[in-house]
Parts: structure tokens; sequence; C-alpha cells
């Protein structure tokens, strides 16, 4: 498959989804309420806990920063659910309307066809993540801090690179095994609390000296973990305490993101095989 057609089918893919996304009013407001109801919460929580001792010394974060830490992760949120469930989305309505065996009895690239829907989704949710992101930073101060905007903008980017190869393995597994949204949605959920959505994975060492830590350093492994830190870093500042040094957690992001884009490759593979063995029905 040449690059030409490649891109050819990754165009036509984001002009197909906005085109659609232009149909369907509802769901603008979905993501509006929805992106409204997430500040709205972790406001709450934020006037109403602090971070404890323990917390503040493995971090470096102020004691009363958990409403700047919580709301640093909302744009993550954003687009891990972007980069996560596009891919998944599209195999599952594909299999709904019967689309998908003239996805694999086509020439068409299947990488370009379901990374296309994910480059759409992140184009419609920039639309709502820029006014929110504008907002946040002159809330703490840094709306006119260039450097800082364009470190946050390219983790954002980074995010969404790291997490589509997440995306394109839980499509891949709902493609062979298919009926997995539930199964999907609870590691979705557990890789959300345990990369550092809620609480920061320095602060595992104050739950168990030994468990803790086990738990810590088997997080470290996700590129997306990293992500959530470099967020943080960068929007925080202060004396916040990076879990790598931060050209290293790059390269771990970096590396972590082609391991994982590698191994959907694969299932995805395993799943044109199942195809042709089986036939087509079993998509």
């Amino acid at each position: 498959m040449s690059i030409h057609y490649f891109s050819r089918v990754f165009r036509k893919g984001i002009w197909r989804d906005l085109k659609t996304f232009t149909r369907y009013r509802a769901r603008v407001f979905g993501i509006l309420f929805n992106l409204i109801i997430q500040i709205f919460g972790v406001f709450i929580l934020g006037s109403a806990y602090n971070f404890s001792t323990a917390t503040v010394a493995l971090s470096g974060l102020d004691e009363s920063a958990v409403f700047l830490f919580m709301v640093s992760g909302v744009a993550l949120q954003l687009f891990s659910g972007v980069a996560t469930w596009a891919p998944l989305n599209r195999v599952e309505n594909d299999i709904y309307y019967g689309t998908l065996e003239a996805v694999f009895v086509s020439p068409a690239s299947r990488m370009a066809y379901l990374l296309a829907t994910t480059a759409s989704e992140a184009i419609i949710t920039s639309i709502f993540f820029i006014p929110a992101y504008i907002f946040f930073l002159a809330l703490i101060g840094k709306i006119s801090n260039l450097i800082v905007i364009g470190y946050t903008l390219l983790i954002v980017i980074i995010t969404i690179v790291s997490l589509t190869a997440f995306g394109m393995l839980f499509a891949m597994i709902a493609m062979i095994f298919r009926q997995t949204r539930a199964l999907i949605n609870v590691l979705h959920q557990l890789m959300l609390f345990l990369c550092g959505a809620y609480v920061p994975v320095q602060a595992f060492l104050s739950l168990h000296p030994v468990g803790g830590r086990i738990l810590k350093y088997f997080v470290m492994i996700f590129p997306y973990t990293y992500c959530y830190d470099l967020m943080r870093f960068y929007l925080i500042g202060g004396n916040y305490i990076t879990l790598l040094p931060v050209w290293m957690e790059y390269c771990v992001i970096i590396g972590g993101t082609i391991l994982f884009l590698i191994l959907a490759k694969f299932l995805l593979i395993v799943a044109e095989k199942k195809a042709k063995k089986s036939g087509l029905s079993i998509l």
C-alpha cells in the first residue's frame, strides 16, 4: 500500500466524520456539557480537599493544589477518550451497519481507515478544548507564557498519538472477540486512575511501602503515565517532582507508543487471517 493511497483513505475518513458531525447538533451540546461538568466537578473537589503531607513530600505539589492538579488532567482526559474510543466506535458501528466487510475486501489501508476517525475526533474535540484551555491558563496566570503554552500543546498532541496505539489495540480486540465494550471501559477507567488522572503516581508510595512501589513501577511502563506527569510539570511547575528526568520521559513515551502500535498492527493481521480462514461473517 503506497503512501498516496494511505493518505487518500486517511483524508476521506476525516472528511466523512466531520461531515457526519455537522449533521447531528445534539452531540455538540453533549461534548460541551461534559466538559463543563468535569471542570465544575474538579472545582468542588479542589475546594473541599487538600493533598496529604505524604503526597506533598513525594510529589512536590502544594497542599492546596488539588484543583490545579485535577483540572490540568481534564484536557488529557478529553483527548484520551478520543484516542481510546474513536477506533473502537468505528469498528462497532461498521459491524452494526454491516460495512466492516467492505473495508476488509477493499484494497484500502485498514490502519489509515481507523486512524482517520481518531484524527477527526481530535479536530472536533479541539473546538471545545481551546476555549477551556485559554480559560485555565488565565486562571493560573500563564496566559502570556508562550513556553508553557507550547509545551502543553505538544503534550496534548503526544497524548493523542500515544493513546491512538491503545485505541487501535482495543479496536482490534473488539474486532476479534466482539462485545468487548464493557471490558474495555473497565480497562480505560483503570488506566485513567493508575496513570495519574486523579491521584499523583508519586503518592502510591504512601499507600504501602512495598505494594505502592510495585504499583508505581507497573504504571511507569505505559507512555500515558508520562503524558500526565509532563502536563503537570509544565502547568503547575514550582517544585513538582517528575517520575523520571524530563528527557527520559519523552523517550519512554516515544518507545512505548511505537511498541503498542506494533502490537495493534499484529492484532490487525490476526483479524485479517481469521477473516480469510473463517469467512467475513466473523467480522
